[in-house]
């Protein structure tokens, strides 16, 4: 039943690679190969896939942000979770009770798009028991990030703009946020003051593009 509904979607919205425009992929494996790393983060803790600057990966973040294009995570979610293992070992947490935090939305943009992105990445990169929801809240609106270039500006737009409930599931614990793109980590940094000031014991991020 599920491979004749992706038969169905696959004819109604025909896919078209973003790179080459070959058929039946968002992003075909060539293409992908072809994908810059992307550049040294703003953060040590902090590490990212993909260089924002490729014309697909924007393309991809795109169609998943604002147009509800879940699909288009099939294509890269193998080097996603490679990528995200790599991280994993590099940083020594192998067999360490770590958890993911996806980096939440307000609940004006939940109900205006549906979804969290952030929450669909986390899924398709680590079981869902390692994925923490309902703790880190967004708890205002603020003039989204992408329209505003200058970093000390990015800063006080976010600030005070998170929130944890239930402090004792943080506490001690070892986190990972996930988002899809960081530009001058002003979200992500936020995000691991609130956790850390609740308890947790450590924070990372690992985002798609940067």
């Amino acid at each position: 039943m599920a491979n004749l509904f992706n038969t169905f979607l696959k004819t109604l919205f025909p896919r078209k690679c973003f790179g080459c425009r070959a058929s039946d992929f968002w992003v075909c494996e060539k293409c992908l190969a072809k994908i810059p790393k992307s550049p040294q983060t703003p953060a040590k803790w902090i590490f990212s896939v993909f260089s924002y600057q490729n014309k697909i990966v924007r393309k991809l973040i795109w169609e998943l942000k604002f147009r509800g294009k879940y699909s288009v995570l099939d294509n890269f979610e193998a080097k996603l979770k490679n990528e995200f293992e790599n991280f994993v070992d590099k940083n020594k947490l192998s067999g360490k009770d770590f958890f993911l935090i996806p980096i939440p939305i307000t609940e004006k943009s939940r109900k205006t798009r549906g979804y969290n992105q952030s929450l669909l990445i986390a899924k398709r990169i680590s079981d869902e028991n390692k994925i923490m929801q309902n703790i880190l809240f967004k708890n205002r609106n603020h003039i989204p990030q992408n329209k505003i270039k200058n970093r000390a500006e990015r800063l006080g737009n976010v600030k005070n703009s998170f929130e944890v409930r239930k402090n004792e599931l943080v506490e001690n614990k070892i986190v990972i946020l996930i988002d899809d793109v960081v530009t001058t980590g002003a979200t992500l940094t936020e995000a691991k003051k609130v956790l850390k000031s609740s308890g947790a014991k450590k924070v990372f991020a690992f985002v798609v593009a940067h």
